[in-house]
């Protein structure tokens, strides 16, 4: 249940952070992997985080998405996922804030790479 609902804290935190307009990746980073071969399916296994379909999700199949989209990425952004999904594993509370602003790392790239993938808040604040 605690579980749960950290994991819904840091899915509110990236909406909340989308609305400041805070970028946390580089151009070249998102524009690199949105022109490679590997977009396509990343995108097709981020839709269900799409913010008209994640509340279908449970915060275990949000967890393997993330899991599954962590495949050769770019260093910093693969970074923040698998400090995200350590965070899935083991939410610990002094952890929590890494795990924010790692999720809307996260979001914002999704976003970026994904032109159909609305995470909430994110596109607003660009």
């Amino acid at each position: 249940m605690r579980k749960t609902l950290l994991v819904a804290s840091v899915t509110a935190a990236v909406l909340a952070l989308g609305a400041t307009g805070f970028h946390v990746l580089g151009e070249s980073e998102v524009d690199g992997f949105k022109d490679s071969a590997r977009s396509a399916a990343f995108c097709r296994t981020a839709a269900p985080l799409d913010l008209q379909r994640t509340e279908e999700l449970s915060a275990h199949e949000r967890k393997h998405i993330i899991e599954d989209l962590n495949d050769g990425l770019p260093g910093k952004v693969s970074n923040d996922f698998d400090r995200l999904l350590a965070w899935y594993e083991h939410p610990e509370p002094e952890h929590e804030e890494a795990a924010r602003k790692s999720s809307y790392a996260v979001g914002e790239f999704i976003e970026r790479v994904c032109a159909d993938v609305n995470i909430g808040g994110i596109r607003a604040s660009g």
